[in-house]
């Protein structure tokens, strides 16, 4: 008599539900999919054909359950711990990042809103400052053309814009 297939879980799309079928026959069960051939055939389709079941014989139900639980849990902490402890490259790639948007922001101070522009510019270049993380030498080369920018937008503003607002 064959085996009756119970519910597992449903995934978003084939190649997740690859990974839980590897998953669980590495471990000697015998899961199936609900709807493989359709997706199979047209994988093009893939969210337009809706969740993906996975079905699993009902005498091996626990263990799977189990096993994608164990899964779904080592998945999260490595996920958390991964956010709360970002590595030294995911460190500077942010520290020039800040530097970058300093500069434009310089930039676009002196050249439309210089006092907004110019704050803006140097909160990011204290941000960035204020890391205390090694800078690159382009990162370095934006924050001083930022720092020179904010000062050019900010003369002009306190010297050249009052002879021109003045009544």
């Amino acid at each position: 008599m064959p085996a009756k297939y119970v519910f597992l879980t449903e995934v978003a799309d084939f190649t997740e539900a690859q990974v839980v079928k590897a998953l669980l026959e590495g471990m000697h069960l015998n899961p199936r999919f609900h709807d493989q051939q359709m997706r199979t055939i047209a994988p093009h389709l893939g969210g337009a054909l809706g969740a993906l079941t996975i079905e699993i014989p009902e005498d091996e139900f626990l263990k799977a359950s189990q096993a994608l639980e164990r899964l779904q849990n080592d998945t999260r902490s490595r996920i958390a711990e991964e956010k709360n402890n970002p590595s030294q490259e995911d460190l500077l790639v942010q520290t020039q990042e800040l530097a970058k948007k300093s500069l434009l922001s310089s930039v676009l101070g002196c050249i439309f809103l210089p006092i907004i522009g110019s704050l803006y510019s140097m909160i990011l270049g204290a941000r960035v400052l204020r890391a205390e993380r090694p800078l690159s030498p382009v990162s370095r080369r934006r924050l001083m053309w930022a720092i020179f920018f904010n000062i050019i937008a900010l003369y002009a503003w306190l010297v050249i814009g009052p002879r021109y607002f003045h009544h």
